[in-house]
């Protein structure tokens, strides 16, 4: 736990400063290039201003300044906030030590995973969302499967091995059409609810039409 609260925020920032090093370092990027990483994202800082908070200048970053940082440099916001191979326990507040994992799963929400969280509140969104991104995982993988099976039957038309891979073809189909029918109710149910899923990859965007298309199509 930190000596003074006024000392937190300094400690804070001081992290995310090693981690902004750390990683620009990694992707060979100046001062300069993050600066202008930044300013292309719309939130700019100069580069002499990177240079500050590196070096331990800056007792404090603005919101939005670390959440620029954390894109331009394709981290997550939560690796910026909270480093997770440096230090067992971390100060997330200034009266709130705890295990670096606990402080990483609080930010990205998933420290009540499994647990059931009232309709509608921040936690049960947030696991609709979870659960919709696993949900298109399954639907991709599946999808791809049965429509890449149903190519190597075709391949061995007429041979010994196409009416064994022509069945398997047939099972994955109906499995990859489970999955899409299940993706497209999830995704409607959120609609209904007044939530807005994420664009859907290339390969299912025929789940969103009234009928889900055959894999082998």
């Amino acid at each position: 736990m930190t000596d003074s609260k006024d000392q937190w925020p300094a400690a804070l920032t001081a992290r995310i400063a090693q981690m902004v090093k750390t990683r620009r370092g990694q992707l060979g990027m100046t001062t300069a290039d993050l600066s202008s990483a930044c300013d292309a994202r719309g939130v700019p800082i100069a580069a002499n201003t990177i240079t500050k908070i590196e070096k331990g200048q800056r007792d404090s970053l603005k919101l939005e300044e670390a959440i620029v940082l954390a894109h331009a440099l394709d981290l997550p916001l939560v690796a910026l906030l909270v480093p997770l191979a440096d230090q067992a326990d971390i100060d997330l507040l200034p009266n709130v030590t705890t295990p670096v994992w606990e402080a990483a799963a609080w930010i990205t929400g998933e420290d009540h995973l499994g647990e059931a969280s009232p309709p509608g509140s921040a936690r049960a969104v947030l696991a609709v969302f979870r659960e919709h991104d696993v949900d298109v995982r399954t639907a991709l993988i599946s999808t791809r499967e049965a429509h890449n099976r149903r190519l190597q039957a075709r391949q061995a038309l007429g041979s010994a091995r196409y009416e064994q891979l022509a069945r398997q073809a047939d099972e994955l189909d109906r499995m990859a059409h489970e999955d899409c029918t299940r993706l497209k109710a999830v995704r409607d149910q959120m609609r209904a609810d007044g939530l807005h899923p994420a664009p859907l990859p290339s390969a299912l965007d025929f789940v969103d039409s009234a009928r889900p298309a055959s894999a082998d199509k």
